[in-house]
């Protein structure tokens, strides 16, 4: 069965157009529409049209709508008027597409209009192709009287990755320790490949992002090392996009060990307070990983109690031993 479709066709006080879009008649396959030979109204697939034309006088029987069809027909090529082609306009004559059947037609209207358009790719603007390897900066902006001295990979991928770094590296040997590795890895051009995260592969220097050997926890460093570190490390997570509430919480901390009492009782007492930060910064990150990271920059007094009585038992049990071997020797 061959699908056709009319549109506009000529009634006896208006034009009645119909929507070929939702009307579709079947015609029996003998018909050729190419020759536009009169069709059999009567047919099943016409049944539609009928009762269109009956609807438009409903005092037409439907054998009358039948004929009024056949006439209208007959009349449309007596007059040298062609069927329409299901979208309400007529193939110019010399067109090669006038050849096409208007089922041919109607099928591929009817897929492109129940088809969502898909979206062509987006042209890239060859202004900015051009553009995008090019440097820009602020042209009025100048270097900064001190430069911030440049911490390990190592550091600042662990930083990236909000995980604990002990602040040696923020030290002067630990710093010095990056910059040295930089130049030798810039001399020796030595890579190497690690895997990163959903099993993608990254190319780095050797050894940049592997732990120093050299690196002391925070508790075994002086009070004078720590304290030159804390600057540099609060400068190095601003960097890390941290965020002003980690920002603020770890500048808390160093300002409530910087100024707390027992920084006034010897080097013992400042001992106490670097295990307090030490043990207290490692928990932090360990409760950051679990989503229960709290503000660092609270001290709790009793567990700074516990610790510096901890670090004087220490103290007396070594005092003990040292005497008990300096008594036998």
């Amino acid at each position: 069965m061959l699908l056709i479709s009319f549109i506009t066709l000529p009634f006896s006080s208006s034009t009645l157009s119909l929507l070929v879009d939702s009307h579709s008649f079947q015609l029996p396959t003998t018909m050729d529409p190419v020759q536009q030979n009169q069709p059999d109204f009567s047919q099943p697939g016409f049944a539609g049209l009928v009762e269109l034309t009956m609807a438009e006088d409903i005092l037409l029987t439907r054998e009358e709508a039948i004929d009024l069809l056949n006439q209208r027909w007959a009349a449309r090529g007596a007059a040298g008027l062609q069927p329409d082609r299901g979208d309400g306009q007529r193939p110019p004559d010399g067109n090669p597409q006038g050849d096409r059947q208007p089922n041919e037609d109607n099928n591929a209207q009817r897929e492109q209009q129940q088809q969502p358009a898909e979206p062509g790719p987006c042209a890239p603007s060859p202004a900015l192709d051009a553009n995008k390897d090019l440097i820009t900066f602020d042209t009025t902006a100048r270097v900064a009287s001190m430069l911030a001295s440049r911490p390990a990979d190592y550091t600042i991928k662990r930083l990236s990755d909000k995980k604990h770094v002990p602040l040696w590296y923020f030290t002067q040997e630990g710093l010095r320790e990056a910059a040295h590795s930089v130049r030798w890895a810039d001399e020796n051009e030595t890579l190497a490949i690690t895997q990163a995260a959903e099993g993608n592969m990254t190319v780095h220097a050797a050894n940049s992002l592997t732990a120093s050997k050299n690196a002391k926890l925070d508790h075994c460093l002086t009070y004078a090392e720590y304290m030159f570190a804390k600057n540099h490390f609060l400068t190095a997570i601003k960097n890390a996009k941290w965020g002003n509430e980690a920002l603020d919480t770890f500048n808390w901390i160093f300002h409530n060990l910087d100024n707390h009492q027992l920084r006034e009782e010897g080097d013992r007492s400042k001992k106490a307070l670097l295990f307090y930060t030490s043990r207290v910064h490692l928990d932090w990150h360990d409760k950051l990983a679990l989503g229960k990271a709290y503000n660092i920059g609270i001290m709790n007094e009793d567990l700074l109690a516990k610790i510096a009585r901890e670090l004087d038992a220490r103290d007396v049990k070594t005092g003990l031993d040292q005497a008990r071997t300096t008594q036998f020797v």
